[in-house]
């Protein structure tokens, strides 16, 4: 796969990015799914200050963000690896 100087994007590269983003998203709303389902989430966690759940939630959406690129890149090379073939 060339990326050309002229006409853009190969449509493989569209395909992946695409996808990646669209597996990202799926990711993340598996993620805060599984979190809400918990029993410490339901039972520990509500009873919390606020400035310490804005706090943790925010620790929360860092971590999944790094996670969520991870995701995101190897989701991309694998669908534009698919794609080539």
């Amino acid at each position: 796969m060339i990326i050309a100087l002229h006409g853009g994007l190969p449509l493989e590269m569209l395909y992946g990015l695409g996808g990646g983003f669209f597996v990202a998203v799926l990711y993340f709303i598996f993620a805060h799914y599984k979190m809400g389902r918990t029993e410490y989430y339901n039972e520990e966690f509500v009873y919390f200050p606020t400035i310490k759940k804005l706090g943790l939630y925010l620790v929360f959406l860092f971590v999944n963000s790094i996670i969520g690129y991870v995701v995101f890149l190897i989701s991309a090379f694998i669908i534009m690896w698919l794609t080539q073939i």
